[in-house]
């Protein structure tokens, strides 16, 4: 997948402007505040995915202004005819996404735009929130399972009604209880199974990642934490999930909140057993955050038929050189990257594809000059070559 161009209006403090980019890679270079995060973000938002700085979407929208748009061009595998325009509207309380003018849901605009993005609030993954994790398990899973999608919001639109109810305690209406509940136990059970299913590939592919990154820890597994049972189909982990409810009941009442269902699920990436969060220094903690970014872009790879976007922001700051040369070798060979940096020089010596180089300065994006002669020649200056 590659994104040809992008324009927005009143999206933080990047300028009204066109921007084309080039097929492989964009490194992004600018002093701090510039707004090099500021584009990561709008490819973000624009491709579907949630804004990796702000629950807030108000606050990307310039200051006094009624909305913010954002549009890519976008083109698979090289193909012209296969050219979309997806554009993002935010306006007060309104996210909303198109497809050639057409009104689209988000899951649309993340299938049209397979991207993967790492960024600074990904550092705490491993042993920050649950919900952090859990989120990434569900971006995976929605390579895996195109229903995934659905099938959560159907959950939470039901657990917030129950939420609601709950609220009441113990005045409220107990056949309607048992409705978002029935509901509940039904997608919460789909979730599960669908979450399992992806955190095996997703497992495999982590391990097989750090591998290749150089990672000293063996025995590589991502293991669950779940309110049911680690075994059952869809009718079984329905029934469990039911019984649960049933169980908790009385503690949701005084709680007013749901105390059981895959809204609690979490997983534990773990070596030999043990925790890596646990157990691994800084720097093989961020190894394993890069082999679990390859894993999702080989998950969505697979799924969409080629490779997602990759987007990196700050991918020099403290990131151990041997293991970012790893990465980069780990790279698809006709996948689009940007990079964002403080310094013009920080891909000499990486095993990247040829690209371009821009300067982001007060909101405006220059574009600076050519990047190298490419990723087979710099493996032959390196006396490598596959």
């Amino acid at each position: 997948m590659e994104i040809l161009t992008l324009t927005s209006d009143a999206f933080r403090n990047l300028a009204s402007t066109r921007l084309e980019f080039h097929p492989r890679l964009n490194l992004v270079v600018g002093d701090n505040g510039q707004g090099k995060t500021n584009l990561l973000e709008a490819l973000a938002l624009v491709s579907g995915r949630a804004s990796f700085r702000t629950r807030d979407l108000a606050e990307v929208r310039e200051h006094l202004a009624p909305r913010a748009v954002v549009s890519a061009r976008v083109r698979e595998a090289g193909d012209p005819r296969s050219d979309a325009t997806l554009g993002l509207v935010l306006s007060a309380g309104v996210r909303e996404h198109y497809r050639d003018g057409k009104r689209v849901t988000r899951l649309t605009a993340s299938r049209t735009l397979p991207a993967v993005f790492l960024t600074s609030r990904d550092l705490a993954r491993l042993s920050g929130p649950a919900a952090d994790r859990r989120r990434a398990l569900d971006r995976a899973a929605l390579a895996v399972d195109p229903e995934h999608a659905r099938t959560l919001a159907q959950y939470e639109k039901a657990r917030a009604s129950k939420t609601r109810l709950l609220a009441l305690s113990p005045r409220y209406d107990a056949d309607e209880m048992a409705v978002y509940e029935s509901t509940l136990a039904e997608t919460g059970a789909r979730l599960a199974v669908s979450r399992r299913a992806t955190r095996a590939r997703l497992e495999t592919e982590i391990a097989r990642a750090a591998e290749a990154l150089g990672s000293p820890f063996r025995g590589v597994a991502l293991e669950p934490v779940s309110d049911l049972p680690a075994e059952g189909d869809a009718a079984d982990l329905s029934r469990a999930l039911a019984a649960l409810m049933r169980q908790k009941r009385s503690d949701e009442r005084r709680a007013r909140r749901c105390l059981a269902g895959p809204h609690r699920d979490d997983v534990l990436l773990k070596a030999d057993g043990v925790p890596v969060a646990a157990r691994a220094s800084s720097g093989e903690t961020r190894t394993f955050l890069l082999a679990w970014t390859l894993a999702e872009m080989t998950l969505m790879a697979e799924s969409a038929g080629n490779p997602p976007v990759l987007a990196f922001d700050d991918f020099d700051s403290e990131w151990d050189p041997r293991v970012l040369g790893a990465f980069a070798e780990a790279l698809p060979e006709d996948g689009q990257i940007f990079l964002s940096s403080a310094r013009p020089e920080a891909v000499r010596g990486l095993p990247l594809p040829a690209g371009a180089l821009y300067r982001m300065a007060a909101g405006r994006l220059a574009r600076e000059g050519i990047l190298g002669a490419g990723r087979c020649a710099t493996r032959v200056a390196r006396g490598g070559g596959r």
